[in-house]
């Protein structure tokens, strides 16, 4: 079996709420391995979004540790964070570029730096082969507000992976998508982690559209519920009424 991606080991993470504190996410341990979609359901306000900004480092936990391609992200020095971050973490999320909205090629070419060890003919080349393999390439132009919700997804998905991460983070964005175009969202999630030999953490509230995902978590009450682990074939009793509520 190889080395996991991510390592997320007794997670705990509080904020203070009108001066008192509350828990958003208690106990919470997972693991990513390369080539494998984990999906994580819960409804808002359940710390889905927290959990993914933990596995990026933008959030540090608590309690409990995170370790991101081998590396421990609370042991890193500022200088070096930025660095791992870029190079092997890829976040897709619903809020865009935001701040001045950038032309969308732009807005991905944002992701690479000289400092990546790309030249700048060569952070233009990836830029467009990220772009054309999303089916956005007529996007380069364009702006965020110009864009449908599907185009969105597939350019956030195109900014995440043009430096070819270990571990791709997606926030939410198969929301809204409605059921077909979310199924095939998923589909093409599941493509990008075999191409890119990456693993790929996901969150959303859509609880049939990640079943095809190879493990299922519910996140409720602050704590990580197991639904399905399709690598061995086991299914709990709510993850068959999921399934036939799809079906029906």
């Amino acid at each position: 079996m190889s080395e996991p991606v991510l390592v997320l080991d007794g997670v705990w993470k509080g904020f203070d709420r009108g001066g008192r504190p509350f828990s958003m996410l208690e106990d919470v341990s997972l693991r990513v391995l390369a080539r494998e979609v984990v999906s994580i359901i819960g409804t808002r306000d359940q710390g889905k979004s927290t959990l993914v900004r933990i596995a990026a480092g933008f959030e540090r936990p608590d309690r409990g540790s995170v370790h991101v391609g081998g590396f421990a992200l609370a042991g890193l020095k500022d200088s070096e964070h930025s660095g791992v971050l870029r190079s092997l973490i890829g976040l897709a999320a619903r809020s865009g570029p935001g701040g001045t909205q950038p032309k969308m090629g732009e807005y991905v070419l944002l992701r690479l730096t000289s400092g990546q060890g790309f030249s700048k003919r060569k952070r233009r080349v990836m830029v467009a082969a990220a772009l054309e393999r999303l089916d956005v390439a007529d996007c380069a132009e364009s702006r965020w507000e110009d864009l449908s919700t599907l185009q969105r997804m597939r350019v956030e998905l195109a900014q995440a992976i043009v430096t070819r991460p270990k571990l791709l983070l997606v926030d939410d964005i198969i929301d809204g998508l409605g059921l077909g175009k979310s199924k095939d969202a998923m589909e093409l999630v599941r493509e990008l982690a075999h191409e890119l030999g990456c693993g790929v953490l996901m969150v959303a509230s859509d609880d049939v559209a990640v079943i095809p995902s190879d493990v299922v978590w519910k996140l409720a009450e602050k704590k990580l519920k197991l639904m399905a682990d399709n690598r061995t074939h086991n299914i709990t009793p709510i993850d068959v009424s999921i399934t036939n509520r799809r079906a029906s």
